[in-house]
């Protein structure tokens, strides 16, 4: 009977672990994908040619503000298949 219960306290750890690296791993996730929205969004404002007649501070500024395309997610994408 104790072999039993220490092969499922053993089991709880590893599971717990597991749970804490998916935990993490999702997070990492999360923050690169809005990495990649920020850029991409960013990339896309200046290859279009908003906040052209600026200087380059406020240029800056203006670019961070505007919003390219409808939806994050296509931001995303895009920086995706790049």
């Amino acid at each position: 009977m104790r072999i039993v219960a220490i092969r499922q306290n053993k089991f709880m750890k590893l599971e717990n672990k597991l749970k804490i690296m998916i935990v993490v791993l999702l997070v990492i996730v999360v923050y690169f994908s809005l990495a990649i929205i920020r850029l991409e969004n960013y990339h896309y404002a200046v290859q279009v040619g908003f906040c052209l007649d600026t200087n380059l501070a406020e240029r800056d500024q203006c670019l961070d503000k505007i919003e390219t395309r409808t939806n994050p997610l296509y931001h995303l994408f895009y920086g995706l298949n790049k």
